[in-house]
């Protein structure tokens, strides 16, 4: 009788729960007030207009040039009362060419060099200090103890390297330099593993 009043009692509990059915609804805000996009307006560029006169520095030796007034293009004209008549169109009157001014002689042009933050002496040997370092880092790294990334951290240091040696004899110190300056940080970071 007990267990009958039990499952009496839990069933009461289940029916009770689903007298009041009703499911978790969220409530939906109301949409946003988006103005509308502002009307699109389409300002053509206007057009550019060659300068009057051209204002230019000259120096004071020279002689100025007479300026030549703009050749204007013909206009037509409508002239209902006059019958046509054929009159050639005026032209201006041509000037005599000036000759421009005899520039003044221009420095040659130097080439571009790469400036160079030491001497070269200075420079090759700071190139061989590194590689030096970097042979030294390298040959204390065990390679078979290397995971896949080590190992081609490795081999990548050894190409550095050679890149480098290649670079100085072809007098390329500044990419030798940045060629050992690489080697030596990957060696360095071998060697730390």
């Amino acid at each position: 009788m007990a267990r009958l009043l039990l499952v009496l009692a839990l069933a009461m509990l289940l029916v009770t729960g689903c007298v009041r059915a009703r499911g978790n609804t969220r409530v939906q805000p109301p949409p946003l007030d988006v103005p509308p996009p502002p009307a699109r307006v389409v300002v053509p560029p206007e057009p550019e207009q060659p300068p009057d006169e051209l204002v230019t520095e000259e120096p004071a030796s020279t002689a100025k040039r007479p300026i030549r007034p703009r050749a204007q293009p013909p206009r037509e004209r409508q002239e209902t009362s006059k019958p046509a008549e054929s009159k050639p169109p005026e032209t201006p009157p041509v000037e005599a060419a000036v000759p421009p001014p005899a520039s003044p002689p221009t420095a040659p042009v130097p080439t571009l060099q790469p400036v160079l933050p030491a001497s070269p002496g200075e420079m090759e040997r700071q190139v061989n200090q590194q590689l030096a370092q970097a042979r030294k880092d390298l040959d204390r790294v065990d390679y078979q103890a290397l995971n896949t990334d080590g190992k081609s951290q490795y081999e990548q240091a050894k190409r550095f390297i050679e890149q480098a040696g290649q670079a100085q004899r072809d007098k390329n110190l500044v990419f030798a330099a940045k060629l050992a300056e690489k080697a030596v940080g990957l060696a360095a970071g071998l060697v730390a593993r």
